[in-house]
């Protein structure tokens, strides 16, 4: 009856251990793969190694070759204007050629100089500043060109069309050669430093009327544009002064608010006088331009 309450177990036979350390079958395959990977990995680091070499020495090969002193004559302007003096391009090859360093890979003195440049008072801007084969620099730039004279309590200045003050004071006997107009009756003074604009409403309404007349065939007959008259009410009122008389134009260009004739109805007017009298000689008399119609007068 018992025979169930005990019976014979069998013995499990042991489980054969694999050893971990068994080493495993050599493959070729992953050792040429592993081969390759290594001398990629070392031709990249000597290309590396030999560049920087190689450049290093291009480098100390071209300064030993090639540094020379950047001298004035060595500055090129290659967009100058034909307007430009000999002197203010002299002036402006200085200014860059003092910046610029002799090392020809030396690149921070030429963007300087870029900088440097754009604060000189006949540079408007500048494009570009580049060296060449040679020691050679050119300088890619655009300049203010003058188109009035003003003058002031101790001179004449000359100033672009933006009313931009540049450099130099100048004589009568300087001003008539350069044949530009002048604008006189100026209240304001000049600006601190050459390069900044002259302040005053007064000379921005005469160089808008020099603007604007800037090409007329009678404009070599004007000598001077006032700008120092006023009406009862304070308003400006501009004046064109010729050699042997006065035209009186109104208010600035773009001021009329209907209360004058418009400024190209006014224009058409000083055409049809620069026709009929040899280029707006007016006989000493004096032409309101700035009414109905035009009105001469004597003084």
């Amino acid at each position: 009856m018992g025979w169930f309450l005990s019976s014979k177990k069998k013995r499990a036979k042991p489980r054969r251990r694999t050893s971990l350390a068994e080493p495993k079958p050599w493959d070729p395959r992953r050792t040429l793969t592993g081969l390759k990977f290594v001398g990629v990995f070392a031709l990249a680091v000597g290309l590396v190694i030999g560049w920087r070499y190689s450049e290093r020495y291009l480098l100390d090969y071209a300064r030993q070759r090639q540094t020379a002193e950047i001298t004035p004559d060595m500055i090129e302007l290659i967009d100058a204007p034909p307007w430009m003096s000999e002197d203010i391009r002299a002036q402006i090859r200085a200014t860059a050629a003092e910046h610029i360093e002799s090392d020809p890979m030396d690149g921070k003195s030429l963007r300087r100089t870029v900088e440097i440049l754009r604060n000189d008072p006949w540079v408007q801007d500048v494009i570009q500043v580049a060296r060449r084969s040679g020691g050679q620099v050119l300088v890619s730039a655009t300049y203010r060109q003058p188109i009035a004279v003003i003058q002031g309590f101790d001179g004449y200045r000359l100033v672009d069309a933006q009313g931009v003050c540049l450099p130099g004071v100048y004589r009568q006997t300087q001003v008539d050669a350069m044949g530009l107009v002048v604008v006189t009756g100026v209240t304001s003074s000049p600006p601190a430093v050459p390069g900044k604009v002259w302040p005053g409403a007064d000379v921005q309404a005469g160089l808008s009327l020099v603007r604007l007349l800037s090409g007329e065939s009678y404009m070599d007959k004007i000598h001077s544009f006032d700008v120092g008259q006023r009406d009862e009410r304070g308003r400006l009122r501009l004046v064109l002064h010729t050699a042997d008389g006065t035209v009186r134009w109104g208010l600035p260009p773009g001021q009329e608010h209907a209360i004058e004739p418009d400024a190209q109805v006014k224009l058409g007017w000083l055409r049809q006088l620069a026709q009929r009298d040899a280029g707006l000689s007016t006989g000493g008399q004096i032409i309101d331009i700035y009414g109905p119609a035009p009105a001469m007068r004597q003084p």
